[in-house]
């Protein structure tokens, strides 16, 4: 009976409580009216004019997606690991800023050891997403060969921040651009090492890989070029056993040796010529320029080791900028910025930049295409140089840099052209 008596009550309060035909209920409308217009939001903002009147329903940005792919598992990730933080990094700050028309998502798929016969898959992988307006990579040399035409193909930027043999930029490859100097630079640069240290004699190995055979023969042209005396030139394919080689520099008597490959070798290498008694320099390029190269080379073996790289110490940087990045990478990932983590965070930031320009009347604007076209026009300022490309997608600027080991301790000398 109560609860009949109520739904009476509330049946009363609003219906048309006994009033005529013409809707007059005797003042209860009035009074109370079933009305929701008597209420009034808490906090209702002043922005009639822009919204019409009241409150307009914020839209989600869309998303877009920046791809990057290269080793990150296999044995020479700490090569590129650097780079893809730093360009992780760059995007969450860019999204944190809120200013772009579209919400970036960072996709980073693993090329274990950068093989050129897997990279191919992984490609078609961006090129079939079509949120993927940029993929970021490669990270080496082989795997960025193989798939240059791919996404050239698909309209889709290729934007490498760590692959330097020098006929990539050479392909004809639409989309493809490079953010650091190449090997033409680096081979020249160890030779002008050499030569600043009065070396008459040397050997020049390489590794067989489309990297570590192109930088050795710029080394050998470089070498011939200064009328240097080459007395040991090998390819060896990777192996844990160079014992024959080891014999045959310690035979040829050399007064500097340049590897030309990557780091997992490149150790061994260095400490079994020191353990059989060479004595003479030894160097590699930026396929070994990882951290800890000195401690697995061994803190004995591994004092004066030479190493190039288009890529100074941006942790030495006084530059306001390179020190906010310095700060923010080591915050996030708890260690210093490594190999070519500055350079990562230069191109992920060219190519944000692009978007943002892309996006300018509306987030429709970001297309592969236009991000494509703005990339190739930059001029944008980066920790590390202007980035701005030739007409075939070679950075402009840049420097190698020469670095020696103390105390199992990479450490930068400075760059080469200035020795």
């Amino acid at each position: 009976m109560s609860l009949l008596v109520l739904v009476m009550l509330v049946l009363a309060a609003c219906g048309d409580g006994g009033g005529d035909a013409d809707g007059d209920n005797g003042g209860g409308t009035e009074a109370l009216g079933c009305d929701p217009s008597t209420l009034e939001p808490a906090a209702l903002e002043a922005d009639a004019e822009a919204s019409g009147n009241g409150y307009r329903l914020a839209q989600a940005k869309p998303n877009v997606t920046i791809g990057v792919f290269g080793d990150r598992t296999g044995e020479n990730s700490n090569i590129i690991i650097p780079s893809h933080n730093a360009m992780e990094l760059a995007i969450e700050q860019a999204n944190e800023a809120g200013d772009l028309p579209v919400n970036l998502v960072f996709k980073p798929l693993d090329n274990r050891n950068g093989a050129a016969d897997t990279a191919p898959a992984i490609a078609q992988q961006f090129i079939g997403d079509d949120s993927v307006v940029a993929v970021l990579g490669g990270g080496f040399s082989g795997e960025t060969g193989a798939t240059g035409q791919l996404f050239s193909e698909a309209g889709l930027l290729f934007f490498s921040a760590s692959a330097t043999r020098p006929d990539l930029t050479d392909q004809g490859w639409d989309t493809f651009y490079r953010g650091l100097a190449n090997d033409n630079d680096q081979g020249a640069a160890i030779i002008e090492v050499f030569e600043h240290l009065d070396c008459d004699r040397i050997a020049i190995i390489d590794d067989k890989t489309q990297y570590g055979a192109g930088l050795g023969n710029v080394a050998s042209a470089a070498a011939e070029d200064a009328d240097m005396d080459v007395v040991l030139d090998e390819s060896i394919e990777p192996t844990t056993d160079y014992t024959a080689l080891v014999d045959s520099v310690i035979a040829a008597d050399p007064e500097a040796l340049f590897y030309s490959g990557y780091a997992a070798q490149f150790q061994l290498v260095a400490r079994q010529l020191r353990e059989k008694g060479y004595e003479g320099i030894i160097a590699s390029g930026d396929g070994s320029k990882e951290e800890p190269i000195g401690e697995k080379i061994g803190e004995q073996e591994a004092e004066n080791v030479l190493l190039t790289c288009p890529c100074p110490d941006i942790n030495l940087s006084d530059d306001e900028d390179a020190q906010a990045f310095v700060e923010a990478y080591e915050e996030k990932f708890d260690e210093r910025p490594g190999i070519y983590a500055a350079e990562g965070y230069d191109v992920a930031n060219t190519t944000i930049e692009a978007i943002r320009e892309c996006g300018a009347d509306g987030a429709a604007g970001v297309t592969r295409e236009c991000v494509v076209n703005n990339v190739g026009d930059s001029e944008y300022e980066g920790i590390t140089k202007t980035m701005s490309f030739d007409d075939n997608g070679q950075v402009e600027t840049g420097t190698v840099s020469l670095f020696i080991i103390k105390d199992a301790v990479v450490r930068e000398v400075g760059p080469v052209d200035a020795l």
